[in-house]
């Protein structure tokens, strides 16, 4: 073996992408007394463009995490969310209670909570390494082997199995096989703001000022503080009305006149940061030889909304638990790692195909009008609204745009 060449003894499972996803996989496994190397390009803590904000279903995993206290008083609780339409009408709810979670969200920036993550899984027992950036995982006879870069060095990690967990990032799946094509993605960009006035405990998510079909938001950081940022989906169609760029869509919406009113007097205290999201899950693989993909390696950013934390969080759960079944069973046979992807289809695939056909039917400016002014008089269609927002919203196995429309109104008036 060359001398730029080494590898580690076989861990139980490798890591790659200490993300919530990453993390959230290394934690359990490694709490479950598995040998657990996580893997990332960056040193900690490091920043990751995104609009912070954990929604009820991420604040249940991390609250089975051991973590919700600590983030309580770290992060920005949100009580509530607004809805704006494209002629500017207005909705707010409180976020309601559903299924047992918090009813309540809150806003972490990214350098704070990835950082959290990492420290609870390598308190848990999980092994970290930065700077290593994965080119390849490869299959051999006792596992995968795992090879990368480091400070310009070639290194490798042998492991029984490995998790995927790099983000929007596709150069891993592309270079495995995994995927054939470039996914289909939403753009977005985010910059933190101080000094703004008339914030309150409720985010706003913001259809005025922004290309459609996209959005933007205000997700406060603090009484004053806040992440603002805008996103659009350029495919299809749309890519004819799309912006240029990410930033061409921020800085649009800043200048639209309520952002422009609101921002008046704000410092902006970070650089403006563009960022893809995968939103590809229904036909996204999830596993491949020795492998399973979890969070956005996965597609699993919300294509109505753009949230991916708490699809990372919860599929880096499942992803530990199946892979802690194969190891307490023995059985690592093509069938287990088919038995993930089932079990993230019949999680997610309703919701995801559902988010897809309303954002395709309604983000547009008749339509989000005529719903937002709909829901200002009608209490159970606002619910409705900030539950789909919200990922919350039960929604039938097979759809049609006609059985869309029927599911919100039928939702509404049983609401």
């Amino acid at each position: 073996m060359s001398n730029d060449l080494w590898t580690r003894d076989l861990y139980d499972v490798v890591v790659v992408g200490a993300g919530p996803g990453g993390s959230a996989a290394a934690y359990y496994l490694a709490r479950h007394g598995l040998r657990v190397l996580l893997l990332d390009k960056a040193d900690f803590p490091r920043d990751k463009a995104c609009g912070d904000g954990l929604t009820p279903r991420a604040l249940s995993v991390l609250d089975d995490m051991g973590l919700l206290g600590q983030l309580s008083q770290t992060g920005c609780r949100i009580n509530g969310l607004e809805i704006y339409a494209p002629n500017g009408r207005s909705i707010a709810a409180p976020i309601p209670v559903s299924h047992g979670r918090p009813p309540y969200m809150l806003v972490v920036p990214r350098l704070i909570l990835d950082n959290i993550l990492r420290d609870h899984a390598l308190a848990s027992g999980a092994q970290f390494e930065s700077h290593v950036h994965v080119t390849a995982v490869e299959p051999r006879d006792d596992g995968v082997s795992v090879r990368a870069e480091r400070d310009g060095a070639a290194v490798s990690f042998a492991g029984r199995v490995a998790v995927i967990a790099t983000g929007a990032n596709i150069r891993l799946p592309l270079r495995m096989g995994l995927l054939r094509d470039i996914p289909p993605t939403m753009v977005a960009a985010r910059a933190y703001y101080n000094r703004l006035a008339g914030l309150n405990d409720y985010i706003q998510l913001r259809f005025d000022g922004v290309p459609l079909p996209g959005y933007a938001w205000v997700f406060p950081t603090s009484a004053t503080s806040a992440n603002v940022g805008a996103g659009f989906f350029a495919q299809g169609k749309a890519r004819r009305r799309a912006p240029a760029s990410p930033q061409e869509a921020f800085t649009a919406f800043i200048r639209a006149s309520h952002a422009k009113d609101d921002l008046a007097h704000a410092q902006r205290i970070s650089p403006v940061k563009g960022y893809p999201l995968r939103i590809d899950f229904p036909t996204a693989p999830t596993f491949g030889q020795g492998v399973l993909l979890a969070g956005e390696a996965a597609g699993l950013v919300n294509p109505l909304s753009g949230e991916g934390i708490d699809y990372a969080l919860e599929s880096g759960k499942v992803a530990a638990e199946h892979l802690i079944a194969m190891f307490d069973t023995g059985d690592f046979s093509l069938a287990r790692f088919e038995a993930y992807d089932r079990a993230l289809r019949e999680r997610f695939q309703a919701l995801f195909l559902f988010c897809n056909r309303v954002r395709e039917l309604f983000l547009n400016r008749l339509a989000l009008n005529l719903l937002v002014g709909l829901a200002a008089r009608r209490v159970d269609l606002k619910l409705l609204l900030i539950r789909i927002v919200l990922g919350d919203q039960p929604v039938p196995e097979r759809l049609s745009p006609r059985k869309v429309l029927k599911v919100i109104l039928a939702g509404a008036g049983s609401s």
